[in-house]
């Protein structure tokens, strides 16, 4: 499924002048085998991805589309895949045109089945630039594999927005190595800067949604800009996906929260999904922004986690009958997921506990 507001150039379509890089490459879409690099240039001109095992690379890839932006003059966003990496394994690379390269980075390949990770969750940081570099700084020291998030990244879907309110130093700087994945929030929405800026994992059907594994993780990634009900493509996705996997451990991640105390409240058609498809495939845990504060909700064996604000101005929580725990401060959280467990860990900008989640099997 393609939104109208995103042209995708053919590579048979790109220009073969220098481009000109405008920021530093970042990782979207990580799986065990590959991963795609973004690179935003002035220019639709073919991009040139350096990377391998050692400094010394060894390895290209080269542009495979390009995104438009709103900017202007408008910009491009490349897409590179860099595929039949090996699983678990540490990764350099650089990006550029006709020998004028970014500085050399690095990342590391999703996990198999039976290997550990960590990842991090960041949600509605819109408005809030000094806490969300606060936070970015601290999920970075975290040192996790890949990152997700829910949503409202930019105060607005305009250009100058996300780069302003999203694209700054410490994001810039922890996108480069960490792989992230964006779950499209009612600020930026699911317009051309936001499908310009994410791309979906290798051999993905959609961009609007999709899911992905990660060692003993499976997460499915929705998109709430767009219809969730029954009946709707979103809706049946969803249910086959996952219905057709046998991952240990089965997430969600969505910016509008099915169940919800205060703030933005309950969402009718995230309740009718999460009864109807999520209990009975095994859901464990949904993970979700939108409203402003952290609070934990648990309904019929789900855990229902509201992490929404990492700089968005803070709501009042309310507790609700399915409230485990709220709380009015900033948030962000890490897991680590093995086999056997699953341990969320959630703070506030500076680094202070405020709820731990210990999910065994």
């Amino acid at each position: 499924m393609r939104s109208i507001f995103t042209l995708l150039l053919p590579l048979a379509a790109l220009s073969v002048s220098t481009a000109g890089v405008i920021m530093r490459p970042y990782l979207q879409a990580l799986t065990p085998t590959s991963v795609y690099v973004l690179v935003e240039s002035d220019l639709p001109d073919v991009i040139t991805v350096e990377y391998g095992t050692t400094p010394d690379c060894g390895l290209t890839a080269e542009t495979e589309s390009v995104a438009l932006t709103t900017a202007s003059p408008v910009t491009y966003v490349h897409r590179i895949p860099l595929q039949d990496l090996r699983p678990g394994t540490e990764y350099y690379y650089r990006a550029g045109e006709g020998g004028a390269f970014s500085e050399l980075s690095r990342f590391r390949t999703g996990a198999l089945p039976g290997t550990p990770f960590r990842f991090a969750w960041v949600a509605d940081d819109r408005g809030g630039p000094d806490v969300f570099d606060s936070v970015m700084v601290r999920v970075t020291a975290m040192h996790p594999l890949l990152a997700l998030y829910g949503g409202d990244l930019c105060p607005r879907p305009a250009y100058d927005d996300w780069k302003t309110g999203f694209f700054r130093s410490p994001q810039v700087n922890f996108g480069g190595s960490v792989p992230w994945v964006n779950s499209p929030g009612n600020h930026e929405q699911w317009t051309t800067n936001t499908q310009a800026f994410t791309h979906g994992p290798v051999g993905s059907a959609s961009q609007d949604f999709y899911s992905f594994d990660c060692g003993d993780m499976h997460v499915l990634v929705l998109n709430s800009e767009i219809p969730l009900t029954l009946g709707s493509p979103q809706y049946a996705f969803a249910d086959a996906d996952l219905h057709g996997t046998n991952r240990r451990w089965k997430l969600v991640m969505v910016h509008k929260p099915a169940y919800c105390g205060g703030g933005h409240g309950e969402d009718s058609s995230m309740i009718a999904l999460s009864t109807a498809v999520f209990e009975p495939t095994g859901v464990v845990l949904v993970l979700t922004g939108h409203s402003h504060f952290y609070q934990h909700n648990r309904v019929n064996g789900i855990h229902h986690l509201v992490i929404g604000s990492a700089g968005a101005p803070l709501y009042d929580p309310a507790a609700a009958w399915y409230t485990l725990k709220s709380v009015k401060e900033h948030n962000w959280a890490v897991a680590d997921v093995t086999p056997s467990s699953l341990s969320l860990y959630v703070y506030n900008e500076h680094g202070m506990p405020l709820d731990t989640l210990i999910l065994n099997k």
